[in-house]
């Protein structure tokens, strides 16, 4: 029976908030070719890749989502193991959820900037669906939900609204053909965005076959099986923004959204808060420039 090394699935961790090998190395204070190895040894363990390219980075394989998802779980039980037995426990605990969708830049740079105001504050991180989060964040088992909604609802904080955009692969005709196969998962916020608008302008439409993962869903798109709608921001290899001359209609933008807990940790939820608004404005600011 093999054993996972916790070490390296820090490093898995720390490549999915970063979205490249680079600044996760850079996170973790170790070179990117230790951190490669890591992933590799990682990747040997469980003979199927973790990695696969996007743009200028990286994403995690369909599979690498779902060990990410126990991986954090372990991590967090041998912490509290650690914490427990030596003594050394955080101040505090921060649980912040986010949707696969928002710009991991902004949420990178809120976390540094917080946990070098706050060294003993420890953050969790949890990512999921819109709709699993706004449940979580009622159950009061999340302090910080990050969002991409088709509006702003009731106790949220709207952040910025990023314009949607249709996409197919490269030189594809999916977007010509009717009814219209879309790619996006079933429970995804752009989905209903856009069959709304899609039954608005009374055009047919219908799930592509095989839809899953993010990731799955993704390749589907790029083997020409049906469209996506994604945030005019993300760019993903295979893939191009579908210039269709007006054949299918416009998207509304995206809002991306923000929710704070008023619990025992509000206020270090709060402050949070004003770390992420601070990030989001640089960004905005930048793209202006």
């Amino acid at each position: 029976m093999r054993n996972l090394d916790i070490a390296t699935l820090r490093s898995l961790q720390a490549v999915a908030e970063y979205g490249a090998v680079t600044r996760a190395a850079e996170a973790l204070n170790m070179t990117q070719s230790a951190l490669s190895m890591q992933i590799k040894r990682l990747e040997e363990v469980f003979d199927r890749p973790l990695l696969e390219k996007a743009g200028r980075g990286v994403v995690l394989t369909d599979f690498a989502q779902l060990l990410l998802t126990d991986s954090r779980k372990l991590v967090a039980q041998n912490d509290a193991i650690i914490s427990r037995f030596t003594g050394v426990l955080p101040d505090s605990r921060l649980r912040v959820g986010l949707t696969t969708d928002w710009p991991p830049l902004h949420l990178t740079h809120a976390v540094r900037r917080f946990r070098a105001a706050h060294p003993n504050v420890e953050i969790v991180l949890t990512d999921g669906g819109s709709i699993d989060l706004l449940k979580q964040f009622g159950r009061g088992e999340l302090d910080v939900i990050l969002t991409t909604e088709a509006d702003c609802s009731e106790g949220g904080v709207n952040l910025m609204q990023v314009p949607l955009v249709w996409v197919g692969a490269h030189g594809g005709t999916a977007w010509q053909q009717r009814p219209l196969a879309l790619t996006n998962g079933l429970y995804c916020a752009f989905l209903t965005i856009g069959v709304a608008q899609l039954e608005r302008a009374g055009m047919a439409w219908e799930h592509a076959s095989g839809i899953g993962g993010c990731e799955r869903n993704l390749m589907l798109t790029a083997a020409d099986q049906g469209v996506n709608i994604l945030l005019q921001t993300q760019t993903r290899d295979g893939l191009q923004r579908i210039d269709h001359g007006g054949a299918l209609p416009p998207l509304p933008p995206a809002f991306l959204n923000m929710y704070l807990t008023d619990g025992n940790v509000g206020d270090m939820a709060s402050e949070f808060g004003c770390y992420l608004r601070r990030a989001v404005k640089e960004e905005v600011q930048e793209q202006a420039a």
